[in-house]
């Protein structure tokens, strides 16, 4: 990925430690009874990997034409998915979904 950017813009060198700063969480479907959860949302990685792809590019750059042939090998490649079973809102405010 940073070499894309830097294809993008070779005035902008970013490190692996700038863009690792402050990567996203994405929430996904409740697994918790599948007989294989990581096979589950390995699933539904490779059915939902485009929009996700696209919202991390897009937090870079806006422009669809910049953007490399996304496939789901790319995405695995480019970015660290872990997974995290649970979640803990410790605000009182609603959540917004942007």
């Amino acid at each position: 990925m940073v070499d894309w950017m830097c294809s993008i813009d070779p005035s902008y060198k970013p490190t692996l430690e700038e863009i690792r700063e402050d990567s996203h969480a994405y929430l996904l479907p409740d697994y918790e009874n599948a007989p294989d959860i990581k096979k589950a949302i390995d699933k539904y990685l490779k059915a939902n990997y485009e929009n996700i792809f696209v919202n991390e590019l897009s937090a870079w750059y806006t422009d669809p034409q910049m953007f490399p042939k996304m496939t789901y090998p790319l995405l695995l490649e480019w970015f660290e998915i872990s997974y995290h079973s649970m979640v803990f809102d410790t605000v009182k405010e609603p959540i917004d979904k942007e």
